[in-house]
């Protein structure tokens, strides 16, 4: 997709019309060096598994490429692989699922955190998880946990953070 767009754009000139924040944008993610960071099949197959072989495994791994590549803000979000819920937004199923669901969360964030350590990134790349709202402490009728905008769960690693931390 982005290929077609710049191509449009080199082809129509219409990156002249744009002002300077979205033509640096743009500039940004459709140069080489990010054009071949989006490139996740350049990594080698052992690497991929570590990550997890689903969107957010995967886009995971591309978060990672991006930060190598200079990008300084990458957001990766749960994508929504199981109908109505993502496998951390858990309304129903929470005995029979959690432990697929929970795997599906925790093997793509532990292969970025190892990998950014192993190539020296970690130390500057701060990471942040969280999600829109906690999950009540009990589950609801419908063998699930529903949402809990009064507490919630956020942690960091990387980028200079004290580890095992508390705050709040």
């Amino acid at each position: 997709v982005i290929d077609n767009i710049r191509r449009d754009i080199d082809t129509k000139g219409d990156l002249e019309g744009l002002d300077s924040f979205y033509r640096d944008a743009f500039e940004m993610v459709t140069n080489t060096k990010a054009q071949k960071a989006f490139d996740i099949h350049q990594e080698p197959a052992p690497l991929r598994e570590a990550y997890g072989r689903n969107d957010l495994g995967q886009s995971c791994l591309l978060a990672r490429r991006l930060v190598e590549a200079g990008v300084r803000f990458v957001e990766v979000t749960c994508p929504n692989t199981h109908g109505n819920n993502s496998p951390w937004d858990q309304h129903g199923d929470l005995y029979a699922k959690h432990t697929e669901n929970a795997y599906e969360v925790d093997k793509p964030i532990a292969g970025l955190l190892q990998d950014l350590k192993a190539r020296g990134l970690l130390k500057d790349t701060l990471v942040i998880w969280a999600g829109e709202f906690g999950r009540t402490p009990i589950s609801q009728g419908g063998n699930g946990r529903d949402h809990n905008p009064y507490g919630y769960t956020v942690w960091m690693a990387g980028g200079g953070v004290k580890p095992g931390f508390v705050y709040g």
